[in-house]
């Protein structure tokens, strides 16, 4: 059985693409990506390379012939429609191209809001996708541990961690969720079913900033922000406006509990315990540590 996964040369799709070459043989593997020079590594191990962009859907639809089951993994453009507009045609481009199983990486809560671009352009591509006749599978996730990195490395250097407090969240590293979606991709069965890739606890800001802390073993003290100064800080950063307001958009859902959301999806599919936040930083800021 041929299985393929899109945006295969990004973060997620190589961290997908090593979990799948541990469950099946590499000739079974179809990597599809916009630059193919990115994967020799793969291609060398016998992964079969194609080019395919979400951008140019005949050429996903030829990217995808030959393939059963099939894992696309959004896009990141956060311009206005643009994501919703390549989601929902990558479904079709598979569909098109024969693929019987496609699996989709969406996000926990979902919702059509056209002021809300990320969570809007997921619950688009979920409905194309169950509209579209192929077998399907959508595995939502929590946000991503891996962006507390860079706030705690400021946080240690400051000794305040700055946020907006609110809700708590299950906050998932991404080889976690990449360790999933292989467990999907590479077993039978799944079909029609709706997982959720989260953290094995949802932690505050507060419980972040003191994460932090007896990670780092040095102080780091929890201060609120508003959300006109977190507004004033990304728009200081020079970031585009809307870019902004996705930010600002989806913290606001985090806060108000989007993420607020526990399952034990991550161990029976991935086949491990999910990796917590306290656990993430200690490694990652050990790491960081020891490459200086």
């Amino acid at each position: 059985m041929k299985i393929g996964i899109t945006g295969a040369g990004g973060q997620m799709g190589t961290a997908l693409l090593r979990y799948a070459l541990a469950r099946t043989s590499a000739s079974d593997i179809v990597a599809i990506t916009r630059n193919p020079g990115k994967l020799e590594q793969f291609s060398q191990q016998g992964v079969e390379v194609r080019a395919g962009d979400f951008g140019k859907p005949a050429e996903l639809a030829a990217a995808c012939r030959g393939i059963e089951r099939l894992v696309i993994i959004p896009g990141t453009d956060l311009q206005p429609g643009v994501r919703t507009r390549q989601q929902t045609d990558a479904v079709k481009a598979a569909v098109q191209g024969g693929v019987q199983h496609v699996i989709y990486i969406s996000t926990a809560s979902p919702r059509p809001d056209p002021n809300n671009s990320l969570f809007d352009s997921h619950w688009a591509t979920e409905q194309t996708l169950i509209a579209s006749g192929a077998a399907w599978t959508i595995l939502r996730m929590c946000i991503y541990t891996d962006t507390l990195l860079d706030a705690a490395k400021r946080a240690i250097a400051s000794g305040i961690y700055p946020a907006v407090p609110g809700a708590p969240a299950a906050y998932v590293t991404r080889d976690d969720i990449a360790a999933t979606a292989a467990g999907i991709l590479c077993t039978p069965g799944h079909a029609g079913i709706t997982y959720h890739a989260t953290g094995p606890a949802s932690v505050s800001q507060e419980e972040i900033a003191d994460a932090i802390a007896k990670a780092s073993g040095k102080p780091v003290a929890f201060s609120k922000m508003t959300e006109e100064q977190q507004r004033a800080g990304l728009e200081a950063a020079g970031l585009p406006p809307f870019v902004v307001s996705a930010i600002i958009g989806f913290q606001a859902a985090l806060r108000a509990g989007a993420f607020d959301l526990v399952t034990g999806d991550v161990a029976r599919l991935s086949g491990r315990p999910a990796v917590s936040v306290p656990q993430f930083l200690s490694r990652a800021l050990a790491s960081a540590a020891h490459a200086s």
